[in-house]
């Protein structure tokens, strides 16, 4: 278990940074990671616009792949495409999506993935599933409607689209970011919803769309309707395990939002944030500060709970062999 504790963690790699690339490889070279989310910047702002060359990307790929005996695996948010991160890579507007035109909707979400695909990257942390009725700046231009029935029907094309193109998709950010005004790049903010408004509204895609994904992310609001204590979704056993995993029945991965946002890093340290994520229901924890420390708080839990960490590892591997796999189609 001591080899695989890496396994649970995904750290980001800031393809602009010759620094963070020569942390990737020590990390690779000496600790055994092996997957990594792209990013073009180590600022954690909502609208970040920060791109990195693809011919970067292409030599910091290689110079990884030449410290692993197994295959580099990349995540990356190309929600509306690979353009989100890199200079030259398709960027949709999404704003645009017109249910009445299904096919055309289809293709353009096959252009993305078919993208990503082709650059070796095997997961999209992408459809976004959130309402946005509050009309707030974080989902604007995200969000596909206010109405679940269409969010869901079109998140669904999107899920379609990357099992064509052989990329692994996620569903966020359960249990709805819509339901409360903030962002929790910023710090934690409250959502006054009862369990009942959450399950008529903002859960309904997940609801719908839980059996045709291997990955649900988590995000960092507090539901204090569902959580007595206040503490976000991300270190919520309520949230985590009892809804999702229980009464929902899903039986993929769930992984944490970015844990170095700000509802999350100014209110809690990162050895807690990532100790209840993981003993509360989750398994992969997203883009730590420190990702090299947190393998301390890992040996922790292991200690605390093996078998646990076990029927994780056994989770987690399936699905990177299965992107392994899928990579080689």
């Amino acid at each position: 278990m001591k080899e695989s504790l890496s396994s649970f963690i995904i750290p980001r790699i800031n393809i602009n940074s010759r620094e963070s690339t020569n942390e990737a490889i020590y990390m690779t070279k000496e600790l055994g990671f092996d997957t990594f989310i792209l990013f073009a910047s180590d600022k954690v702002v909502f609208g970040e616009n920060n791109k990195f060359p693809l011919k970067t990307f292409q030599e910091t790929k290689r110079m990884l792949q030449d410290f692993s005996s197994k295959e580099i695996l990349f995540f990356i948010d190309a929600e509306s495409g690979f353009g989100h991160r890199c200079i030259e890579g398709l960027d949709i507007n999404l704003e645009t999506l017109d249910l009445s035109e299904e096919e055309k909707i289809y293709k353009n979400f096959k252009l993305i993935n078919d993208e990503l695909f082709e650059n070796q990257i095997s997961f999209n942390l992408a459809p976004v599933v959130d309402l946005n009725n509050l009309n707030e700046e974080i989902l604007i231009g995200r969000s596909y409607s206010n109405d679940p029935k269409i969010v869901s029907k079109i998140a669904s094309i999107f899920l379609s689209s990357c099992k064509a193109s052989n990329i692994i998709p996620c569903l966020k950010h359960f249990p709805g970011h819509g339901a409360a005004k903030g962002d929790t790049h910023s710090d934690l903010i409250i959502s006054p919803l009862s369990l009942e408004e959450l399950k008529s509204s903002h859960l309904i895609p997940f609801i719908e769309l839980i059996n045709e994904t291997d990955f649900i992310m988590i995000n960092h609001l507090c539901y204090e309707s569902l959580e007595k204590s206040l503490y976000p979704a991300t270190m919520s056993k309520t949230i985590m395990e009892n809804l999702l995993r229980k009464d929902l029945g899903y039986k993929g991965l769930i992984i944490s939002d970015s844990i170095r946002m700000g509802a999350l890093s100014r209110n809690f340290t990162e050895e807690e944030v990532i100790w209840k994520f993981i003993l509360n229901g989750g398994d992969l924890v997203l883009d730590p500060i420190n990702p090299i420390e947190s393998l301390s708080t890992l040996k922790k839990i292991v200690k605390f709970s093996s078998n646990l960490m076990e029927e994780k590892l056994v989770r987690i591997n399936s699905i990177k062999n299965k992107a392994r796999n899928l990579m080689k189609k």
